[in-house]
C-alpha cells in the first residue's frame, strides 16, 4: 500500500477544519407570524390573488377549446 493513511483516518486528515456545533453559539431564534400579522395578510392576499388568477386563465382556456368544436 502507499503511505498514505487509509480509511476514515484519511477522510479525516484531509477533510479541513471541523464544522462548529449548534451548541458553540447562541442560536438566532425567528420571529413567528405573531408578530408580524400585516405581513402575512399581504402574502396571503397575494396568494388568494394567485390562485384566483389562474382559475379564471384555465377556465378561459377551457372555454376557447369548448368553443373550437361547435
Amino acid at each position: 500500500m502507499s503511505g498514505r493513511a487509509t480509511g476514515t483516518a484519511h477522510l479525516a486528515e484531509c477533510a479541513g477544519p471541523r464544522a462548529s456545533r449548534l451548541g458553540d453559539r447562541p442560536v438566532h431564534r425567528t420571529e413567528s407570524s405573531e408578530e408580524h400579522p400585516v405581513l402575512e395578510a399581504v402574502f396571503t392576499s397575494l396568494l388568494v390573488l394567485v390562485c384566483v388568477g389562474v382559475m379564471a386563465f384555465t377556465g378561459l382556456a377551457v372555454k376557447k377549446l369548448y368553443q373550437g368544436q361547435r
